[in-house]
């Protein structure tokens, strides 16, 4: 099994070199340094720390942020005249990740043994994107790597701010609603069997809402289980059906899409993400054809992923994406006439990008106005929860009064 070693040596002028190297052992690495003609003078093996942090990023994995920034800095370094192996050198310094380290120093390792950065980096495809690896490769190919990792590093901050502004739109009502099925499982498992005595004890017909108050407080009581089991069950299954029915994402994404307010943000969004990447590989020198089936896994719906896929068929038998897109009825008609005069013209990255800029802008707004509207909705829709409970309560205590009086 291989081993992970540090290793200093000097050159004939005697200069310093250091690195890391996987070999079976220290006698291997050695005979590594004496190839490239260098005198050994301190080898020693590299442990792998299992630390809590360590745990924590093979969980968590590597963000979008975290590969953007390294896109800006090996492209500024690039530009600046560093050789590329010193460029990954350096991050490594400059990385906290474990996950992405470890990924760094084996592609330190296999640069110095004379590897290309896109088929190092292909080795841990799981960590980078895919798009990121055919436009290094395009990059590497072009002799552009500096301008295409500059341009994949915008790529990518704009999608990491597109997820956040997403993000924090939808984490409000998801709070409220957590806190408001919390309070609900409280008031029925602990405070309404109090209640519940009571009325007992009052030896009169209770209200509809009452009965059904003091139903759903027994069920509460004695299959509380079942109910968080059986949530538990219906987002096991709706996830294990996304994932193994075609049909049935099929269906899940056109309802979707077809969701007042949330259905066009999630329309948009799906466009500006096509957008934006098929922009970003056209611009990198990626084929048209590779550019479109890397594109159509980024996009995450099915009904845009088949559309993409009938396009490019279209487009290897020589029609136009437009007409393509247009067949399909789920790109607007805007999109439709920007990509088709990109066609035309021969820049279609360029109108790619302000296609992408537009909706970009759009969901910016449609994220803002939704965020100020969900905090009263939400406020609304808990005070009926609470106040219909309240209600429920106090009407057979009003009865009782009322007959008393009477």
């Amino acid at each position: 099994m291989a081993k992970n070693f540090a290793y200093k040596a000097r050159d004939i002028n005697g200069e310093i070199h250091k690195g890391t190297i996987s070999a079976e052992n220290e006698r291997a690495v050695v005979n590594f340094i004496r190839e490239k003609d260098y005198f050994v003078t301190e080898i020693k093996e590299v442990k792998d720390e299992s630390s809590f942090d360590d745990i924590v990023s093979k969980i968590r994995g590597v963000s979008t942020k975290e590969i953007a920034l390294f896109c800006r800095q090996l492209s500024t370094m690039i530009d600046a005249g560093v050789p590329l192996v010193t460029g990954i050198s350096i991050l490594i310094d400059q990385t906290y990740n474990p996950v992405l380290k470890r990924a760094f120093r084996d592609i330190y390792q296999q640069i110095q043994q004379g590897q290309t950065l896109s088929l190092a980096m292909k080795k841990h495809e799981k960590l980078f994107p895919t798009l990121m690896l055919h436009m290094i490769e395009a990059g590497e190919v072009g002799g552009v790597l500096d301008a295409v990792l500059a341009r994949l590093a915008d790529h990518l901050e704009k999608e990491h701010k597109m997820k956040e502004k997403i993000k924090s739109a939808m984490t409000y009502p998801i709070v409220v609603i957590t806190l408001a099925f919390g309070i609900v499982m409280f008031i029925l498992v602990k405070v309404m069997p109090t209640f519940m005595t009571m009325f007992q004890n009052m030896k009169t017909e209770l209200p509809l809402p009452t009965k059904i108050l003091l139903g759903a407080s027994g069920f509460m009581q004695s299959y509380w289980w079942l109910l968080i089991l059986s949530i538990f069950g219906i987002i096991g299954l709706a996830s294990y059906l996304y994932k193994n029915s075609l049909e049935y994402r099929r269906k899940s994404d056109y309802i979707t899409t077809k969701l007042p307010v949330f259905g066009v943000l999630l329309q948009k969004v799906a466009i500006a993400r096509f957008s934006r990447t098929l922009s970003t590989l056209l611009y990198g020198g990626v084929p048209i054809l590779t550019a479109l089936d890397v594109v159509k896994n980024v996009t995450g719906n099915i009904n845009m992923i088949e559309a993409l896929s009938e396009a490019s068929k279209d487009v290897r038998d020589g029609f136009t994406m437009s007409d393509t897109l247009k067949k399909s009825g789920i790109f607007t008609p805007m999109v439709v006439q920007m990509v088709g005069i990109g066609e035309e013209t021969g820049q279609l990255d360029t109108m790619l990008n302000k296609i992408a800029d537009f909706y970009e802008s759009d969901v910016d707004d449609m994220v803002a106005r939704l965020s100020s509207l969900m905090e009263p909705l939400m406020i609304t829709i808990l005070g009926i929860i609470i106040g219909g409970i309240i209600i429920s309560v106090e009407l057979p205590m009003f009865d009782a009064v009322t007959s008393v009086g009477r």
